[in-house]
């Protein structure tokens, strides 16, 4: 093969095209997960700061604790969480149903299953609620709660 000919530069243009697909390869993520949670509320008699708190609770569940939250009549809190491989993004929402007291400080806590053990999560935290936000890294296999202190 003559290193002037069409057949040449085809075949070398192909083999080109070959190694840049192979160099960047396919980076495939799974379909996210979604999935809504209920949080359930208590009145707290000392109107905290928005801290979101989180730990590792028995077989693998994590545990969320929210304070700062104001609640009106007839309010609940849902947290809608969405995750991607090692990605997870929980917005806070506000729902409709008879709890909380009206106007008052409260409370919430909810322990779920849906965060797989033994992966190191990036977060996101989004409150609808209260118009504030965190983003962090959460480990599941360490067994030190977590606090984050969510800002505007």
């Amino acid at each position: 093969m003559d290193i002037t000919s069409v057949e040449f530069y085809t075949l070398a243009f192909v083999l080109a095209m070959a190694l840049i697909a192979l160099l960047i390869g396919r980076n495939e993520k799974s379909l996210p997960s979604t999935y809504i949670v209920q949080l359930p509320t208590a009145p707290d008699e000392e109107g905290k700061e928005d801290v979101l708190s989180i730990e590792v609770v028995e077989d693998g569940k994590v545990r969320f604790s929210r304070t700062g939250l104001t609640l009106g009549p007839e309010e609940t809190i849902n947290l809608v969480f969405t995750i991607r491989d090692d990605h997870c993004s929980i917005v806070e929402k506000k729902g409709r149903k008879h709890r909380g007291a009206t106007g008052l400080p409260v409370t919430g806590e909810v322990t779920v299953k849906c965060l797989r053990s033994g992966i190191k999560y990036w977060m996101r935290y989004e409150s609808q609620v209260t118009s504030k936000w965190a983003s962090f890294t959460f480990d599941t296999t360490s067994p030190q709660p977590k606090n984050i202190e969510l800002r505007y």
